[in-house]
């Protein structure tokens, strides 16, 4: 078996920086980076200011990245004044390069209503190479903003 190349100590953030309206939840994970069949080892912390009630989350991973943990597809914590985070660690692999994905929609009831927050982890593995979508061109319209440009067919009926 090869050593793993889990060599990134780097840890992202989603604290303090700007995030859509939803449940008061941030995420700090380490970035995997690993070979094609490693094993890439995910440290992620989530975090909030609740104080109470619970907090779900559902995990899901992207096709081709296998999980290597028992932690499930969902996972409950009992939210607390003297507990604001909560860890979730991961081993996953995959067969082929690319960005792979570790996605968590993190959901709290506080009461007046349940709070969702999706939150992804990337894994890149291999040359971690995005695959082009489409082959779409963009140009740039007068005023300067993007438009694109697509194929499309035209039928003209003629109705009595």
């Amino acid at each position: 078996m090869a050593k793993d190349l889990n060599t990134t100590k780097e840890m992202i953030t989603t604290k303090g920086h700007y995030q859509k309206p939803g449940a008061p939840i941030n995420i700090t994970h380490n970035i995997a980076r690993v070979a094609v069949g490693e094993t890439a080892e995910i440290n992620a912390t989530l975090s909030t200011t609740l104080t109470g009630g619970e907090m779900e989350v559902s995990i899901t991973l992207d096709d081709g990245l296998e999980s290597h943990t028992t932690l499930g597809d969902l996972v409950k914590f009992t939210l607390s004044d003297t507990q604001k985070e909560f860890p979730l660690n991961f081993r996953v692999s995959a067969q082929k390069d690319g960005i792979y994905y570790i996605r968590l929609l993190a959901k709290v009831d506080e009461g007046s209503g349940a709070r969702m927050r999706a939150l992804a982890i990337p894994v890149y593995v291999g040359n971690a190479q995005l695959k082009p979508k489409s082959k779409q061109v963009i140009m740039k319209a007068m005023g300067g903003e993007n438009i694109s440009v697509s194929k499309a067919q035209e039928t003209i009926e003629i109705v009595e």
